[in-house]
């Protein structure tokens, strides 16, 4: 996946949050609240007129948006809103962990619908089985530092912490498994 493809995907997901915190900082969260919702409104039948498909990710993300914004309307308080990418991380997180503490591994099963041909053997399964699990404590330790972030910190470190951070967190673990792969297959 090119860096075109990996930004049209995250795009879709941190744009609503940006139009949040600038409409934040311009009028009250009220404003900002409605102003996401709608922007992700938006965005989802852009992408269903331009592309001729439903975008489950950005349904999904829109329809969370929707919800957690109207709890925040209607509750007068813009932290349900804020809690919507812990919410989302903490679906991940229990995909995860049943992943990697229980018998039934939910990842592999979803790998597997996506690399129909492709066979792991036990050594395969087993880096994945330690890559989910190391996932699995990143995604907490990220899960609870938004949720603190909501509470404790101002709208742009949210923001930052909720999105940006997540991907570069993202990547970073990526990078040392790439490069602890390359030095494993030098050594072998």
């Amino acid at each position: 996946m090119n860096k075109k493809e990996l930004l049209k995907k995250i795009l879709p997901g941190i744009l609503p949050l940006f139009v949040f915190i600038i409409a934040d900082e311009l009028w009250d969260t009220r404003i900002a609240v409605v102003l996401a919702v709608i922007f992700g409104i938006l965005e989802f039948f852009y992408t269903l007129i331009k592309q001729k498909r439903i975008d489950k990710f950005i349904l999904s993300d829109t329809v969370l948006l929707a919800l957690f914004g109207v709890v925040s309307i209607l509750l007068d308080n813009d932290v349900f809103f804020k809690l919507k990418p812990a919410f989302i991380e903490l679906i991940l997180c229990t995909i995860l962990g049943i992943s990697v503490f229980s018998s039934k591994n939910l990842m592999l099963s979803m790998s597997k619908r996506y690399m129909k041909d492709v066979k792991m053997n036990d050594f395969q399964l087993k880096q994945m089985n330690r890559s989910i699990r190391i996932l699995f404590y990143i995604f907490i330790v990220h899960t609870l530092l938004i949720v603190y972030s909501v509470y404790f910190m101002s709208n742009e470190a949210w923001a930052f912490i909720s999105g940006a951070l997540f991907y570069i967190i993202f990547v970073a673990y990526f990078l040392y498994e790439f490069i602890q792969n390359k030095i494993r297959v030098n050594k072998t």
